[in-house]
């Protein structure tokens, strides 16, 4: 299963129960070098368990996400080694983050994208799970529920690093993508004209919950307001992806 970027999935926390205090284990605490070899080892289960092979088209792809990552991520305040992967799926309508900043696109959503503004926007979202520490948060949590060590980062599984991360870390990351995407030049407006794009889906979709609906639609208007302050508006790029 993969994480549906522009679909919150509300999760709940169990809740906590205390037991002895001899039998509390510290948590784990792993090093940027640490966080950037996990994920290069997820990363390298998910090309694996997906098939996806380095073809020319993938790598050129690869290489035009790569460069607007680049732009993008130069204004994150964790500096770490960003990669970009395309995942050619059409059904893959979403991007996700995994530790250590290895970042995956899916062709569906490339599919609803029309400028390169709009695809500064999705990679701005994705790094900031990494920037925020969300993907690191996950992983120490994974590290201590399973006893792995970070010697032991081929025992991690990859299905807990695929869904989202619930109301308020989803919105933070809109929110804080946007706003590098912004720095990097790119108009805010065209964050606001995808989601707009998906909450049209959503209305033609009965199945959609009106929780998540609703949600999305509380999305475009935090982004909405927040392209209000970007003045002057700049022209929007044209997206170039290679053919």
């Amino acid at each position: 299963m993969r994480t549906l970027w522009l679909v919150l999935l509300l999760g709940t926390l169990a809740p906590r129960v205390p037991g002895d205090a001899q039998t509390q284990v510290a948590p784990p605490v792993i090093s940027d070098a640490d966080e950037v070899r996990a994920g290069a080892v997820l990363a390298a289960k998910y090309e694996a368990v997906n098939g996806l092979a380095p073809t020319p088209e993938i790598r050129k792809i690869d290489a035009y996400l790569q460069k607007v990552g680049d732009r993008v991520a130069l204004h994150a305040r964790r500096r770490l080694p960003y990669r970009f992967h395309f995942d050619p799926d059409p059904g893959f309508k979403s991007g996700f983050a995994l530790p250590g900043g290895q970042i995956f696109v899916g062709g569906g959503i490339l599919a609803y994208i029309d400028t390169e503004d709009q695809l500064a926007a999705v990679l701005g979202h994705e790094i900031e799970h990494v920037d925020l520490g969300q993907c690191r948060d996950r992983l120490l949590e994974e590290m201590a529920t399973r006893h792995i060590s970070a010697a032991e980062f081929k025992n991690l599984e990859l299905d807990p690093f695929l869904p989202g991360y619930g109301h308020d870390r989803e919105f933070a990351a809109d929110r804080e993508g946007v706003r590098l995407s912004m720095e990097a030049g790119y108009s805010a407006n065209a964050a606001v004209r995808l989601l707009e794009t998906f909450v049209i889906l959503g209305q033609q979709m009965p199945n959609t919950p009106s929780e998540a609906r609703s949600n999305l639609e509380a999305r475009v208007a935090q982004i909405r307001s927040i392209a209000q302050s970007q003045k002057p508006l700049p022209t929007e790029k044209p997206l170039a992806l290679p053919q």
